[in-house]
């Protein structure tokens, strides 16, 4: 069964690679075949990929679409895409794109699922599509002396120098090494406060509550850590009920993708709110933590964008 399998995967291959230098097809029948594809061998984390399911037939065949699975412990899904069928005189290529990022380190399984292809004449079959074996490594060996955070992004010009202008007024410059620790020391917390793993079945606003009555708890005492849980809760929050990768992107790429239709009153409500608590979280300061007061603000307006957000049958 294991030495079908890897013939299978050889042949693809191999049709793949004659296609794409151009040489004639060969004179056998084509057997409809279906594989993952991978960019690279090996994944840092962080870094986004392209994963791409191929499906070669027979002309004339079609494909059933690509129903995203649930991403694997590892990774997010960042989004998919058809790609347009590549047709050859004895073959055609069907190919669906998803878009991954790792974001743990460690040898990660995505998951076997079948394709449906069908014949011009009717016939339908169930295709086999192998899990893929995709490892995850750290960047750290490869910049053991770095000193600045990394994943870095350029900000949009009007938010650069709103940056800068908060830099200049909160801190000196004798103060930039002190400002550019904290901001480091951040945004691992800002990690650590990210919500546990939910218990299978639970409503996603009920984990959303939870995890802002945390932050409430933890106003007083660490205003700095219950802004992180606000900011955390919010996006899984979104990405749980709207289906929206927040985890996965910045305040600044969220402001420039569409309004999800689902979210489309409330898309840029939303965006400030989450701008609002980076500004909290990360902007380069003298003193040790953010004030209480504004972040009690902010946590009011996550308590009530959640229940907004309900079914309207569902209890507030």
């Amino acid at each position: 069964m294991r030495r079908g399998a890897g013939s299978g995967t050889a042949l693809l291959a191999a049709a793949l690679l004659a296609a794409a230098c151009g040489e004639p097809p060969p004179a056998a029948p084509v057997e409809p075949r279906a594989t993952w594809l991978l960019e690279a061998t090996q994944l840092r984390v962080g870094d986004v990929a392209s994963l791409d399911r191929l499906v070669v037939t027979p002309p004339d065949w079609t494909v059933s679409p690509l129903e995203p699975p649930a991403a694997p412990d590892g990774f997010w899904l960042l989004d998919s895409e058809s790609l347009a069928t590549e047709r050859l005189a004895s073959r055609w290529i069907h190919r669906t794109r998803l878009r991954i990022r790792a974001r743990e380190v460690g040898r990660f399984t995505w998951p076997a699922e079948t394709v449906g292809v069908e014949a011009p004449e009717g016939e339908k079959r169930q295709l086999p599509l192998d899990a893929l074996e995709i490892e995850v490594v750290s960047v750290l060996p490869e910049a053991p002396d770095r000193l600045t955070p990394f994943g870095v992004r350029p900000l949009p010009e009007a938010a650069g120098r709103a940056l800068l202008a908060a830099a200049a007024a909160g801190a000196l410059g004798s103060l930039g090494a002190v400002a550019l620790a904290l901001l480091v020391v951040r945004r691992r917390r800002a990690r650590a406060a990210a919500p546990r793993e939910a218990a299978a079945g639970e409503p996603a606003d009920s984990r959303a509550r939870a995890s802002l009555t945390r932050a409430r708890e933890a106003l007083a005492g660490d205003p700095e850590r219950a802004a992180n849980a606000i900011s955390a809760a919010l996006r899984h929050f979104v990405a749980e009920r709207f289906g929206v990768a927040a985890p996965a992107r910045t305040s600044e790429e969220l402001a420039a993708m569409p309004a999800p239709f689902s979210l489309a009153t409330r898309w840029a409500a939303l965006v400030a709110l989450l701008r609002a608590l980076d500004a909290e979280r990360f902007a380069p300061r003298a003193d040790a933590a953010p004030c209480a007061q504004p972040v009690a603000e902010l946590l009011d307006a996550a308590e009530a964008f959640v229940a907004e957000s309900l079914p309207p049958a569902a209890p507030r």
